[in-house]
Protein backbone atom coordinates (compact mmCIF):
# COMPACT_ATOMS: atom_id res chain seq x y z
CA UNK A 1 0.00 0.00 0.00
CA UNK A 2 2.87 2.35 0.73
CA UNK A 3 4.26 1.99 -2.79
CA UNK A 4 0.82 2.54 -4.32
CA UNK A 5 0.36 5.64 -2.19
CA UNK A 6 3.72 7.03 -3.31
CA UNK A 7 2.90 6.38 -6.96
CA UNK A 8 -0.47 8.11 -6.63
CA UNK A 9 1.22 11.06 -4.95
CA UNK A 10 3.69 11.26 -7.85
CA UNK A 11 0.87 11.16 -10.40
CA UNK A 12 -0.96 13.94 -8.56
CA UNK A 13 2.12 16.16 -8.34
CA UNK A 14 2.81 15.74 -12.07
CA UNK A 15 -0.84 16.40 -12.91
CA UNK A 16 -0.88 19.66 -10.92
CA UNK A 17 2.08 20.91 -12.96
CA UNK A 18 0.70 19.99 -16.37
CA UNK A 19 -3.05 20.50 -15.85
CA UNK A 20 -3.16 24.24 -16.80
CA UNK A 21 -1.29 23.56 -20.06
CA UNK A 22 -3.49 20.55 -20.84
CA UNK A 23 -6.70 22.51 -20.21
CA UNK A 24 -5.45 25.45 -22.28
CA UNK A 25 -4.48 23.13 -25.11
CA UNK A 26 -7.87 21.41 -25.12
CA UNK A 27 -9.69 24.73 -25.24
CA UNK A 28 -7.44 26.14 -27.97
CA UNK A 29 -7.73 22.98 -30.07
CA UNK A 30 -11.51 22.91 -29.79
CA UNK A 31 -11.84 26.60 -30.65
CA UNK A 32 -9.81 26.05 -33.81
CA UNK A 33 -11.65 22.83 -34.64
CA UNK A 34 -15.09 24.39 -34.34
CA UNK A 35 -14.53 27.87 -35.73
CA UNK A 36 -11.53 27.64 -38.06
CA UNK A 37 -11.35 24.12 -39.54
CA UNK A 38 -13.42 24.95 -42.61
CA UNK A 39 -11.41 28.12 -43.22
CA UNK A 40 -8.14 26.18 -42.96
CA UNK A 41 -9.38 23.62 -45.49
CA UNK A 42 -10.61 26.38 -47.80
CA UNK A 43 -7.29 28.22 -47.56
CA UNK A 44 -5.37 25.04 -48.40
CA UNK A 45 -7.60 24.42 -51.40
CA UNK A 46 -6.96 27.92 -52.75
CA UNK A 47 -3.19 28.05 -52.26
CA UNK A 48 -1.29 28.69 -55.51
CA UNK A 49 0.98 25.91 -56.72
CA UNK A 50 3.90 28.28 -57.34
CA UNK A 51 6.40 28.36 -60.19
CA UNK A 52 9.57 26.30 -59.86
CA UNK A 53 11.46 28.89 -61.89
CA UNK A 54 10.60 31.52 -59.30
CA UNK A 55 11.47 29.94 -55.96
CA UNK A 56 9.96 32.84 -54.03
CA UNK A 57 6.54 31.98 -55.42
CA UNK A 58 6.98 28.41 -54.15
CA UNK A 59 8.29 29.31 -50.69
CA UNK A 60 5.37 31.54 -49.73
CA UNK A 61 2.67 28.86 -50.35
CA UNK A 62 4.84 26.33 -48.50
CA UNK A 63 5.11 28.66 -45.50
CA UNK A 64 1.35 29.15 -45.48
CA UNK A 65 0.69 25.41 -45.84
CA UNK A 66 3.07 24.57 -42.99
CA UNK A 67 1.50 27.22 -40.76
CA UNK A 68 -2.00 25.91 -41.54
CA UNK A 69 -0.86 22.40 -40.72
CA UNK A 70 0.39 23.49 -37.30
CA UNK A 71 -2.66 25.53 -36.33
CA UNK A 72 -5.08 22.85 -37.47
CA UNK A 73 -6.36 20.41 -34.83
CA UNK A 74 -6.36 17.59 -37.38
CA UNK A 75 -3.58 15.60 -35.74
CA UNK A 76 -5.92 14.68 -32.92
CA UNK A 77 -8.79 13.50 -35.10
CA UNK A 78 -6.93 12.27 -38.17
CA UNK A 79 -4.92 14.34 -40.62
CA UNK A 80 -4.81 11.80 -43.41
CA UNK A 81 -8.53 11.82 -44.42
CA UNK A 82 -8.30 15.60 -44.82
CA UNK A 83 -5.17 15.20 -46.96
CA UNK A 84 -7.08 12.78 -49.18
CA UNK A 85 -9.99 15.22 -49.51
CA UNK A 86 -7.66 18.10 -50.37
CA UNK A 87 -5.81 15.92 -52.90
CA UNK A 88 -9.04 15.09 -54.67
CA UNK A 89 -9.75 18.82 -54.90
CA UNK A 90 -6.51 19.33 -56.82
CA UNK A 91 -4.19 20.74 -54.15
CA UNK A 92 -0.58 20.23 -55.43
CA UNK A 93 1.21 17.32 -53.79
CA UNK A 94 4.15 19.37 -52.49
CA UNK A 95 1.68 21.52 -50.53
CA UNK A 96 -0.09 18.40 -49.30
CA UNK A 97 3.22 16.96 -48.09
CA UNK A 98 4.07 20.22 -46.35
CA UNK A 99 0.67 20.41 -44.65
CA UNK A 100 0.74 16.71 -43.69
CA UNK A 101 4.16 16.74 -42.05
CA UNK A 102 3.66 19.92 -40.01
CA UNK A 103 0.15 18.86 -38.98
CA UNK A 104 1.36 15.47 -37.78
CA UNK A 105 4.22 17.03 -35.81
CA UNK A 106 2.25 19.70 -33.97
CA UNK A 107 -1.19 21.15 -33.25
CA UNK A 108 -2.49 23.88 -30.91
CA UNK A 109 -3.14 21.44 -28.08
CA UNK A 110 0.39 19.97 -28.09
CA UNK A 111 1.91 23.40 -28.69
CA UNK A 112 0.50 24.79 -25.45
CA UNK A 113 1.31 21.59 -23.57
CA UNK A 114 4.93 21.91 -24.68
CA UNK A 115 5.29 25.10 -22.64
CA UNK A 116 5.26 22.86 -19.56
CA UNK A 117 8.81 21.96 -20.65
CA UNK A 118 9.83 25.62 -20.77
CA UNK A 119 9.35 28.39 -23.30
CA UNK A 120 12.66 27.71 -25.03
CA UNK A 121 11.89 24.11 -25.94
CA UNK A 122 8.29 24.93 -26.85
CA UNK A 123 9.30 27.71 -29.25
CA UNK A 124 12.07 25.54 -30.72
CA UNK A 125 9.54 22.74 -31.27
CA UNK A 126 7.23 25.16 -33.04
CA UNK A 127 9.99 26.53 -35.28
CA UNK A 128 11.36 23.09 -36.20
CA UNK A 129 7.92 21.64 -36.91
CA UNK A 130 7.25 24.62 -39.18
CA UNK A 131 10.62 24.14 -40.90
CA UNK A 132 10.09 20.39 -41.28
CA UNK A 133 6.88 20.94 -43.19
CA UNK A 134 8.47 23.52 -45.50
CA UNK A 135 11.50 21.32 -46.18
CA UNK A 136 9.31 18.28 -46.87
CA UNK A 137 7.26 20.27 -49.37
CA UNK A 138 10.38 21.68 -51.03
CA UNK A 139 11.89 18.20 -51.42
CA UNK A 140 8.68 16.88 -52.95
CA UNK A 141 8.63 19.88 -55.28
CA UNK A 142 12.19 19.10 -56.43
CA UNK A 143 12.17 15.30 -56.62
CA UNK A 144 8.54 14.41 -57.35
CA UNK A 145 7.75 16.90 -60.10
CA UNK A 146 6.97 14.10 -62.56
CA UNK A 147 6.16 11.37 -60.04
CA UNK A 148 3.12 10.56 -57.99
CA UNK A 149 3.68 10.82 -54.25
CA UNK A 150 0.13 10.28 -53.01
CA UNK A 151 -2.49 7.75 -54.03
CA UNK A 152 -6.05 8.25 -52.85
CA UNK A 153 -7.65 5.31 -54.66
CA UNK A 154 -8.11 3.34 -51.45
CA UNK A 155 -9.66 6.27 -49.63
CA UNK A 156 -13.42 6.48 -49.55
CA UNK A 157 -15.18 9.73 -50.18
CA UNK A 158 -15.75 11.70 -47.01
CA UNK A 159 -19.26 12.07 -45.78
CA UNK A 160 -20.63 15.53 -45.35
CA UNK A 161 -19.49 16.90 -42.03
CA UNK A 162 -21.98 17.83 -39.38
CA UNK A 163 -21.60 21.24 -37.82
CA UNK A 164 -19.40 21.01 -34.75
CA UNK A 165 -20.35 22.41 -31.36
CA UNK A 166 -17.69 23.73 -29.04
CA UNK A 167 -18.53 21.87 -25.83
CA UNK A 168 -19.12 18.53 -27.55
CA UNK A 169 -15.80 18.94 -29.38
CA UNK A 170 -14.09 19.88 -26.12
CA UNK A 171 -15.52 16.81 -24.40
CA UNK A 172 -14.38 14.62 -27.31
CA UNK A 173 -10.87 16.05 -27.06
CA UNK A 174 -10.88 15.43 -23.30
CA UNK A 175 -12.11 11.86 -23.77
CA UNK A 176 -9.42 11.10 -26.36
CA UNK A 177 -6.46 12.67 -24.55
CA UNK A 178 -7.24 11.87 -20.90
CA UNK A 179 -6.31 8.14 -21.02
CA UNK A 180 -3.00 8.94 -22.75
CA UNK A 181 -2.24 11.67 -20.25
CA UNK A 182 -2.98 9.31 -17.36
CA UNK A 183 -0.70 6.71 -18.96
CA UNK A 184 2.06 9.29 -19.30
CA UNK A 185 1.65 10.49 -15.71
CA UNK A 186 1.73 6.92 -14.42
CA UNK A 187 4.82 6.10 -16.48
CA UNK A 188 6.50 9.25 -15.15
CA UNK A 189 5.64 8.38 -11.53
CA UNK A 190 7.09 4.88 -12.02
CA UNK A 191 10.21 6.40 -13.56
CA UNK A 192 10.65 8.87 -10.69
CA UNK A 193 10.17 6.13 -8.13
CA UNK A 194 12.19 3.26 -9.53
CA UNK A 195 14.62 4.44 -12.22
CA UNK A 196 17.90 5.98 -10.95
CA UNK A 197 18.54 9.40 -12.53
CA UNK A 198 22.10 8.29 -13.25
CA UNK A 199 20.75 5.88 -15.85
CA UNK A 200 19.17 8.71 -17.79
CA UNK A 201 22.31 10.83 -17.49
CA UNK A 202 24.37 7.94 -18.82
CA UNK A 203 22.00 7.29 -21.74
CA UNK A 204 21.21 10.86 -22.75
CA UNK A 205 24.25 12.74 -21.46
CA UNK A 206 25.01 15.77 -23.60
CA UNK A 207 28.47 14.40 -24.44
CA UNK A 208 27.07 11.15 -25.84
CA UNK A 209 26.45 11.35 -29.56
CA UNK A 210 24.12 8.36 -29.35
CA UNK A 211 21.63 10.28 -27.23
CA UNK A 212 19.57 11.39 -30.22
CA UNK A 213 19.55 7.82 -31.54
CA UNK A 214 18.30 6.50 -28.18
CA UNK A 215 15.62 9.22 -28.13
CA UNK A 216 14.43 8.35 -31.64
CA UNK A 217 14.36 4.66 -30.76
CA UNK A 218 12.42 5.18 -27.52
CA UNK A 219 9.86 7.32 -29.33
CA UNK A 220 8.66 4.24 -31.25
CA UNK A 221 7.20 2.32 -28.28
CA UNK A 222 6.56 5.25 -25.93
CA UNK A 223 5.02 7.99 -28.09
CA UNK A 224 1.34 7.06 -27.93
CA UNK A 225 0.10 10.64 -27.57
CA UNK A 226 1.94 13.96 -27.56
CA UNK A 227 0.29 15.17 -24.38
CA UNK A 228 0.97 11.96 -22.53
CA UNK A 229 4.70 12.18 -23.20
CA UNK A 230 5.17 15.72 -21.86
CA UNK A 231 5.46 14.74 -18.17
CA UNK A 232 7.83 11.90 -19.09
CA UNK A 233 10.08 14.21 -21.13
CA UNK A 234 10.01 16.72 -18.28
CA UNK A 235 11.20 14.06 -15.83
CA UNK A 236 13.93 12.95 -18.24
CA UNK A 237 15.14 16.52 -18.66
CA UNK A 238 15.45 16.94 -14.90
CA UNK A 239 17.35 13.64 -14.75
CA UNK A 240 19.96 14.77 -17.26
CA UNK A 241 18.47 14.32 -20.72
CA UNK A 242 19.87 16.83 -23.22
CA UNK A 243 17.55 19.38 -24.83
CA UNK A 244 18.49 18.07 -28.25
CA UNK A 245 17.59 14.51 -27.25
CA UNK A 246 14.23 15.74 -25.97
CA UNK A 247 13.64 17.55 -29.25
CA UNK A 248 14.48 14.40 -31.21
CA UNK A 249 11.90 12.49 -29.17
CA UNK A 250 9.24 15.16 -29.77
CA UNK A 251 9.90 15.38 -33.52
CA UNK A 252 10.35 11.66 -34.19
CA UNK A 253 7.47 10.51 -31.97
CA UNK A 254 4.54 11.82 -34.03
CA UNK A 255 6.09 10.42 -37.22
CA UNK A 256 6.24 6.90 -35.76
CA UNK A 257 3.00 7.09 -33.80
CA UNK A 258 1.31 3.75 -34.46
CA UNK A 259 -2.18 4.99 -35.32
CA UNK A 260 -0.68 7.48 -37.82
CA UNK A 261 1.53 5.00 -39.64
CA UNK A 262 -1.08 2.74 -41.23
CA UNK A 263 -3.13 5.68 -42.51
CA UNK A 264 -0.06 7.47 -43.89
CA UNK A 265 1.07 4.27 -45.61
CA UNK A 266 -2.38 3.97 -47.17
CA UNK A 267 -1.99 7.21 -49.11
CA UNK A 268 1.74 6.98 -49.81
CA UNK A 269 2.30 3.34 -50.68
CA UNK A 270 5.18 1.23 -49.36
CA UNK A 271 8.08 2.93 -51.17
CA UNK A 272 7.02 6.52 -50.55
CA UNK A 273 6.06 5.63 -46.97
CA UNK A 274 9.65 4.55 -46.31
CA UNK A 275 10.87 7.83 -47.78
CA UNK A 276 8.51 9.75 -45.48
CA UNK A 277 9.60 7.77 -42.43
CA UNK A 278 13.29 8.17 -43.24
CA UNK A 279 12.88 11.92 -43.76
CA UNK A 280 11.08 12.43 -40.44
CA UNK A 281 13.56 10.37 -38.42
CA UNK A 282 16.66 11.87 -40.05
CA UNK A 283 15.28 15.40 -39.62
CA UNK A 284 14.48 14.73 -35.94
CA UNK A 285 17.91 13.30 -35.17
CA UNK A 286 19.73 16.01 -37.11
CA UNK A 287 17.86 18.74 -35.22
CA UNK A 288 18.59 17.05 -31.91
CA UNK A 289 22.28 16.71 -32.70
CA UNK A 290 22.57 20.37 -33.75
CA UNK A 291 20.78 21.57 -30.60
CA UNK A 292 23.09 19.47 -28.40
CA UNK A 293 26.17 20.86 -30.18
CA UNK A 294 24.94 24.47 -29.85
CA UNK A 295 24.01 24.14 -26.16
CA UNK A 296 27.15 22.25 -25.21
Amino acid sequence: MYEVSMLLQGIWLQFRQIAPYWAGGLIAGSLVSVFLSDKITEKMTNLPAGNLRAMFSVVIPLCVASFLGIVSPLCMYGTVPIIAALGKKGVPQHLLACFMVSSILLNPNIMLLSFALGAGLAIARLALSFLSGILAGALVCLFFRDKELFSFKRFAEQKEKQKKKFFSDLFKAFRITAPYLLFGLTLTAVFDRYIPPDWISAMFGAKRGLGVLFAATLSIPLYACGGGTIPLINAWLHAGMGSGDAMTFMLAGPAVKINNLSAVKMILGAKNFLIYLTYCLVFAMLCGFIINVILN
